[in-house]
């Protein structure tokens, strides 16, 4: 092959967004293409003599090696790697032996980066996964408050009228029970499913309107909810998906309100500025159990029997957040109270970028 040839092709090899690597007898990589840079942010140089198999974790290794002692031989195996600033990318590796090539006596490996199809891999068996939990707990979870206003229903019909009245409420009960579901099943697939929004949206009246819906529940007729805003920036998100939060995590602090407590609050605290919007929401209710506070955003858990929740709630709010690129950070004392903050960006100046 002449000089030209040889130039050409390393042209081609060092433009390719793959990354070339080959290695000598043993193993140790004396070739690397630039595309390396871009992808571990590292100089080639700095890999130069380093053993390949220093990168793989030693269940490959043994594999390859078996693979290897054929001669010729070829394979393609999928990997993964922490690039840097610990990012995990996964990687379709082709690996050519040519040890016996008279000129190469090496290997010579082709990656070709397949992270964002993984992702999307990953991100659909989780969602299917979730799906198949859902769609379970929902059958159980709507038949227990539909069967039992039924019950109710054949018992008020041959009830007193005094009675009445009471199996009314009872029904009543049932039937917001039902809808309360209803409307967190609606919150999951609506996260799931609707593309991102960017809204101008005032956090007065977004508070003032969910305190006031929140009323409704019988457990918060004696918890005192108040809210302070600091801060006169406007702020820029996905509407639906704030009042979701809102909604969720004053919900939650409702139902896991301390009844043995002369002056039950829940105290909301607002700051707006050009880069995010912080919402604090602070409670004096039962508090969470050390123990469980890495869990109880896990979907369908519930650290107390204290309430019928159905352990939903705080999952939609940090795959909601997660979804608005934000952030939720928890502060929990097991008999004194919860402290959720959340910091949601603020998107005054740029639209929120969908993945």
């Amino acid at each position: 092959m002449n000089m030209e040839n040889v130039g050409m092709y390393r042209e081609l090899v060092e433009s390719s967004d793959s990354i070339i690597i080959v290695t000598d007898p043993g193993f140790n990589i004396r070739y690397v293409s630039s595309a390396v840079i871009k992808a571990f942010d590292v100089q080639p140089e700095h890999l130069l003599g380093k053993n390949v198999f220093d990168f793989l974790n030693a269940e490959k290794i043994d594999d390859w090696k078996r693979t290897l002692t054929e001669a010729d031989s070829t394979f393609s195996e999928e990997v993964s790697l922490t690039l840097s600033k610990g990012r995990k990318a996964y990687f379709d590796v082709h690996v050519s032996n040519l040890l016996n090539h008279y000129e190469v006596q090496g290997l010579a490996l082709h990656l070709h980066d397949i992270t964002k199809k993984k992702i999307k891999e990953n991100d659909l068996i989780r969602s299917n996964q979730q799906l198949d939990q859902v769609i379970y707990k929902t059958t159980h979870d709507l038949k227990a408050p539909l069967m039992s206003a039924l019950g109710l229903v054949n018992l008020a019909e041959k009830a007193t009228e005094d009675d009445k009245s009471r199996y009314i409420q009872m029904i009543k009960k049932s039937l917001l029970k039902l809808d309360a579901f209803i409307e967190e099943m609606n919150d999951f697939f609506r996260n799931e499913k609707l593309a991102i929004q960017r809204d101008i949206i005032g956090m007065e009246d977004l508070l003032k309107e969910e305190i006031e819906n929140l009323h409704n529940l019988s457990e918060s007729r004696n918890v005192s909810m108040t809210f302070k805003i600091e801060g006169e920036t406007d702020f820029y998100s996905d509407c639906i998906r704030v009042k979701t939060i809102v909604t969720n995590i004053l919900s939650n602090a409702i139902k896991y309100s301390d009844p043995d407590k002369s002056e039950p609050f829940i105290r909301i605290y607002v700051l707006l500025n050009e880069e995010f919007c912080q919402i604090r929401v602070v409670d004096n209710g039962i508090g969470i159990d050390p123990k469980f506070q890495d869990k109880i955003f896990d979907l369908f858990f519930r650290a107390t029997t204290h309430s019928q929740g159905t352990g939903i709630g705080l999952f939609i709010v940090k795959d909601t957040i997660q979804k608005l690129k934000g952030t939720i950070n928890l502060n929990s004392t097991l008999g004194e109270g919860t402290t959720f903050e959340i910091r949601i960006p603020n998107q005054i100046y740029q639209p929120v970028e969908v993945e």
